[in-house]
């Protein structure tokens, strides 16, 4: 029986992509794709004895697709699940490294809800600034300067390159799939914390990353980093932010000030330097709406 599996959701992959499943599938001993990709639009994967491949049929959006892939797992009877985008390439040792640093965690008694690791963001060249909030306080830090705990703060992490065992999902509850996209990661981070897990970063394993098309940009003394995510991405972040920073409010008031610095960036970025400006400030002002509102699922909104 497998000990781990690596689960990918994929979105109209490119070639470079299919060459990171066919690498995934030779470096984890299970690899399971849930592909996002409408039908008539799918391209080959790798074909081999230790991948799974579902395809709905439609765009699912991420967070049902990673509790589909968590599902298969499970009936597989494999208990540590890797969790990646299609654009992460984890490197040759990545996954020994993960499942050893996990092993070391639990030992010492560590009540960790899931592990990330170090990333570098191949189009911005910088490495991962992970967010930590606290009730009334906020602060950033990178492996750089990261100590060894974070007491009962909450630290905040993306989805891809976690380790996470099928216990602590069953623990925290499966990904919010009312979100459809974007915040899911933050959601879980929060939601964890406020259980009593804390979230491992090792800082000896990096993964090779891209977010969005994103770019490095300067304004006033400022750094900007526009994604140049399409209108209905802006949607989701502006949406999903909103609630999760309305639904964590009395648990963590900060988290709502890390928020609106977070959508106000996104909203510099795409008048300064994206294109589309018309239609994404629409997205965004239905988002916003939407969010307060608590109308959740899929973008009402055409691309």
């Amino acid at each position: 029986m497998p000990g781990s599996a690596a689960v990918v959701v994929t979105y109209f992959p490119d070639a470079d992509a299919v060459r990171t499943l066919k690498r995934l599938s030779e470096l984890s001993e299970t690899l399971i794709i849930i592909n996002n990709t409408p039908e008539e639009m799918r391209k080959a994967f790798p074909q081999a004895s230790n991948v799974v491949l579902w395809n709905p049929g439609k765009n699912i959006g991420l967070a049902a697709a990673l509790n589909r892939g968590m599902q298969l797992a499970a009936d597989l009877g494999i208990q540590e699940v890797f969790l990646f985008d299609q654009d992460s390439r984890p490197s040759d040792h990545y996954f020994q490294q993960m499942l050893e640093f996990k092993s070391r965690l639990i030992k010492s008694g560590r009540k960790v809800a899931f592990c990330v690791p170090n990333f570098y963001d191949r189009n911005s060249k910088t490495f991962a600034v992970y967010p930590v909030v606290g009730r009334f306080s906020i602060r950033h830090v990178t492996c750089a300067n990261m100590p060894g705990t974070f007491d009962n703060a909450a630290l905040m992490a993306i989805t891809s390159g976690m380790l996470i065992s099928q216990a602590a999902y069953r623990a925290v509850g499966p990904f919010r799939e009312d979100y459809f996209i974007d915040f899911i990661d933050n959601e879980y981070c929060l939601r964890a914390n406020a259980a009593g897990y804390s979230v491992a970063v090792n800082c000896k394993a990096t993964l090779d990353h891209a977010i969005g098309h994103r770019s490095v940009k300067k304004f006033l003394g400022l750094t900007i980093k526009p994604n140049h995510h399409p209108p209905s991405r802006k949607y989701y972040i502006f949406r999903n932010g909103v609630r999760t920073a309305t639904d964590y409010f009395r648990q963590y008031p900060a988290y709502a000030g890390l928020m609106a610095a977070r959508l106000a960036h996104e909203t510099l970025s795409i008048v300064l330097y994206e294109k589309n400006k018309r239609r994404k400030l629409r997205a965004i002002v239905f988002g916003f709406c939407h969010g307060s509102a608590g109308r959740m699922g899929k973008c009402p909104l055409t691309q």
